[in-house]
């Protein structure tokens, strides 16, 4: 008998759909360029599966993109803004950010809670710290490990930073089980599909979108897909649909083991969790942490 994880992709069925959990509008978000019709749109275009809005501290009315688009999840949402910012997301969203953060999040229920870009400037800033998120109280479900609107040239030249996988180890390490989420942040053209979230959903809708990320039923990219993902005992096989260089990882970051092509195996010890991520020419994946039972 090998380890026993628990494996939030053990015995999924449903389809694979793509959407960002984090987005803007011009008509909302005085930091965005594009309409609201125009970046439904555009997502509908490449066949994504939903389409989240997260405007600052307001829920945006998609009652008439939900009309126009039949085949595509809207889900309604806001990013919290007044502080170091986290999005809430669902199907129908409350005006929670007129509360402080706390009790906003204490009063999440079935929303998915999201920490933003959590290191925006690297050490240059302090943004959200460890500290920062145990003093709330009630844990987001998950993190930005990737944010697109971050990574586009202007903002890289600004100093910003898109990745933040080192610090989700941290919390991690620390016994706080998030999930990890890419997110293109949409706001401008140049931000549209940077980064987004495979989901798998027993059905296509917003509440079975929102159920299926908080339980850990997708992954994170900027474009690098997963082709299959199995484990049994401990015994961990990835294949992706690319070639790159990847890594399980585990505890404090460290690299339990590294391989190049499109398929890779580790078999796990008694780290406390193992999680996968890779990057090749087609972008970055992030597999969701497995975890030791017990």
């Amino acid at each position: 008998m090998g380890t026993q994880l628990h494996n939030s992709y053990r015995d999924g069925h449903g389809a694979w759909i793509r959407g960002s959990f984090h987005g803007h509008c011009s008509e909302h978000s005085a930091c965005a360029s594009v309409p609201l019709a125009d970046s439904v749109q555009r997502y509908n275009e490449i066949g994504a599966g939903f389409v989240t809005l997260t405007d600052h501290d307001t829920v945006t009315d998609l009652s008439v993109m939900r009309a126009s688009y039949g085949q595509l999840a809207l889900l309604h949402g806001f990013e919290y803004s007044t502080r170091e910012n986290v999005i809430f997301v669902g199907p129908e969203v409350e005006p929670l950010y007129k509360l402080s953060l706390e009790e906003a999040l204490a009063q999440a229920g079935e929303l998915l809670t999201v920490v933003c870009h959590p290191q925006p400037e690297g050490p240059r800033r302090e943004y959200w710290t460890r500290a920062k998120l145990e003093a709330l109280g009630t844990w987001p479900d998950g993190i930005e490990v990737y944010n697109g609107h971050y990574g586009i040239e202007q903002a890289l030249q600004r100093g910003r930073e898109p990745y933040y996988a080192d610090f989700w180890d941290e919390l991690l390490t620390a016994g706080h089980r998030m999930w990890g989420f890419a997110n293109d942040d949409f706001h401008d053209p140049d931000d549209f599909d940077n980064a987004y979230n495979m989901v798998q959903v027993e059905q296509a809708t917003p509440a079975g979108v929102v159920e299926a990320a908080k339980r850990g039923r997708s992954y994170a990219t900027t474009g690098l897909l997963l082709v299959a993902v199995d484990e049994a005992d401990g015994r961990i096989s990835i294949e992706v649909d690319a070639p790159c260089a990847g890594a399980f990882i585990g505890p404090g970051g460290q690299r339990l083991a590294t391989g190049e092509g499109t398929c890779f195996q580790y078999a796990a010890g008694d780290e406390a969790y193992v999680r996968f991520e890779a990057e090749g020419g087609t972008g970055r994946i992030f597999l969701q942490p497995m975890f030791k039972a017990g």
